[in-house]
């Protein structure tokens, strides 16, 4: 797992002081390029089975990535990683998948709830999980949840239903296909 913030600059770790690894997150930074590369490249000898990008990035309370941000996670997917894990704007967005890799832009909250906006319902939420057989990626499940009481639930059928209508909708502009898969939906990856 390579984790990056674009978040609170004030934080990023310094050469006497841990922190964050706080960087601009843009393609177009040759700050961002430099430090994204040389993390990737330091990994790519390593003889890794698996290769995430957890990325704290972007704005709070919005419904999808900008260029700027699709931008990032293809170079990132042409750099060698498996999964683009983004997470930031307590709201999930869409889920693209490029190259045969999934890009989840914003995962939303699981267990905060400090703060819910009824319009975004950043109480409605998806368990991600990456589904690998014998060694290859097959599919991202996503299993509807709802959060209540800074707890995560299984999500009920009319809100399992939101949730669906919601991704798709959110994922339109990636082309992504969906199947339905109980109460959730999956994304085929091969």
């Amino acid at each position: 797992v390579v984790a990056l913030t674009d978040q609170a600059p004030s934080y990023a770790a310094k050469p006497d002081d841990p922190g964050t690894a706080y960087t601009p997150l843009s393609v177009s930074s040759p700050v961002s390029r430099d430090v994204v590369g040389r993390a990737l490249e330091s990994l790519s000898d390593a003889g890794l089975d698996l290769l995430v990008a957890s990325l704290h990035w972007g704005p709070n309370w919005t419904t999808g990535p900008d260029r700027r941000r699709r931008r990032l996670a293809h170079w990132l997917v042409d750099r060698g990683v498996d999964v683009v894990h983004g997470h930031s704007a307590h709201v999930f967005h869409g889920v693209e998948v490029y190259r045969d890799r999934p890009i989840l832009y914003d995962c939303g909250d699981f267990v905060d709830d400090y703060v819910v906006k009824p319009e975004l319902r950043n109480d409605r939420s998806w368990l991600f999980e990456l589904v690998v057989e014998d060694g290859a990626f097959r599919s991202v499940d996503l299993v509807p949840v709802h959060i209540d009481d800074s707890a995560v639930h299984p999500a009920d059928s009319a809100t399992a239903a939101w949730l669906r209508e919601t991704v798709r909708d959110r994922s339109e502009p990636f082309e992504t296909e969906f199947e339905r898969s109980g109460d959730g939906l999956a994304v085929p990856l091969e």
